[in-house]
């Protein structure tokens, strides 16, 4: 595979160089972290150790451009450190990038290949970072930048697990789960408004053609709309909602939302204040089987949102009962000496999911410290705690975790960028 790669990229880079290249740059990205699980994600019960390891992932792409083309080619290797032998012959190595772009004028291009795809604050879909694999689509995108700064894109999506050529139901199935989903098709129209008046807005139309048990296939349908005002350099109010309808891969009518409200202030220049409000629609424990008021942001990161020891939607928590979180952000910039982010979440379920239990779920609290040294090394640390209410160990079916569940780590971050040609 190794070798593959490398080999291609030669052809590339060597067929381009004869045709004349416009430019030809590259990128790397290495990224280490150590990390200390106490509490990452669910509940650690008593009598458990921390889980520790080291994560990293190296990630190395070339960009050649020339005359109204572009590609994009990048190799990525994502591991935990030591999960193969010293003298193993797997290997890890994949592409994270593979796609063409053609610009038919200034305003308007297409773009295919596996790529990465984010649009407004990412609740939605994201090309997220926090993971090592990050997260890319192999995807059909047409793009349009409108004269007034605006912009509109098209964006289509077609998933198989086999290249066989046969429709039997053993080779038309799709098992990989995006949101809870098994999403055959997505097709996705977002516009993007100019700012004016230091106010902006957009909207966001996503169908996802998703999989059921039996082979069939249903629609479901999520429409959004995001906007932005900025009163003063000092003060902005951002607000977004969604609304999801159709059917789900468990063949349930679906009738969801996400709303969510944030104020930004900064006292001074060097501190930002955010506080924020998100209701994401769950279900009650007592529903209608046939029917699902679970909110999914299918392609979303929700490491940006939910705290940072991602008990909320981060591969958890789907088709569950929701979540309500109340949360304080703060970015304070420490100058020459790096900069500081605090945020506290309150969190509690939108819908019972127990005739008995509390819907308040646990407060969590998000320390992060990042220095950079340079143009491309970036240090972090981070410390994270949940304090755990009864109504959590219920959800997590954790009756009796450890007095203190926090997460605690390490990063170490590389990004140079070279311009070859």
């Amino acid at each position: 595979m190794i070798r593959n790669i490398f080999l291609i990229s030669f052809v590339l880079f060597s067929g381009f160089l004869s045709a004349q290249i416009d430019s030809l740059t590259m990128d790397m990205n290495f990224k280490t972290r150590a990390e200390g699980n106490n509490g990452y994600s669910t509940l650690i019960p008593k009598g458990k150790n921390m889980k520790t390891d080291v994560q990293s992932r190296a990630r190395i792409g070339m960009n050649f451009y020339f005359d109204k083309l572009e590609l994009r080619v990048a190799g990525q290797d994502a591991r935990v450190w030591g999960n193969t032998s010293t003298s193993a012959q797997s290997e890890s190595l994949s592409f994270y990038e593979a796609w063409a772009k053609y610009s038919f004028t200034e305003n308007f291009y297409l773009k295919a290949g596996r790529q990465g795809i984010s649009f407004d604050n990412g609740r939605l879909i994201w090309e997220s970072d926090w993971g090592m694999s990050g997260k890319t689509l192999d995807a059909l995108r047409l793009g349009f930048d409108l004269n007034n700064g605006a912009s509109l894109d098209a964006v289509v999506t077609y998933n198989s697990q086999s290249s066989k050529r046969d429709d039997s139901l053993e080779y038309e199935e799709y098992m990989i789960a995006d949101g809870d989903e098994r999403i055959k098709s997505m097709q996705l129209i977002h516009y993007q408004s100019s700012q004016k008046n230091n106010f902006k807005y957009s909207a966001i139309l996503m169908n996802n053609v998703v999989q059921t048990e039996d082979g069939s296939h249903n629609s479901m349908t999520t429409a959004g709309l995001g906007l932005k005002h900025q009163f003063s350099p000092n003060f902005d109010v951002s607000a977004y909602a969604y609304y999801q309808f159709g059917k789900n891969t468990a063949d349930q009518n679906k009738n969801a939302y996400d709303i969510a409200l944030t104020m930004s202030y900064s006292p001074v220049q060097a501190w930002k204040m955010t506080l924020g409000g998100e209701l994401v629609s769950g279900t009650e424990y007592d529903e209608d089987p046939k029917k699902n008021n679970s909110f999914s942001p299918v392609y979303g990161t929700s490491h940006t949102f939910n705290g940072y020891m991602d008990y909320f939607f981060a591969r958890n928590h789907f088709n569950s009962s929701g979540l309500t979180d109340l949360n304080l952000k703060n970015n304070i910039d420490l100058n020459k000496f790096g900069n500081l982010y605090l945020a506290v979440h309150y969190f509690s379920a939108h819908r019972k999911f127990s005739p008995t239990e509390e819907k308040y779920l646990g407060t969590e609290l998000d320390l992060v410290y990042g220095k950079t040294f340079g143009k491309y090394f970036l240090l972090n640390f981070g410390y994270s705690q949940m304090f755990a209410s009864d109504g959590l160990k219920a959800l997590k079916g954790v009756a009796n975790p450890k007095d203190i569940q926090n997460f605690i780590w390490i990063g170490l971050s590389f990004k140079p960028e070279f311009k070859l040609l």
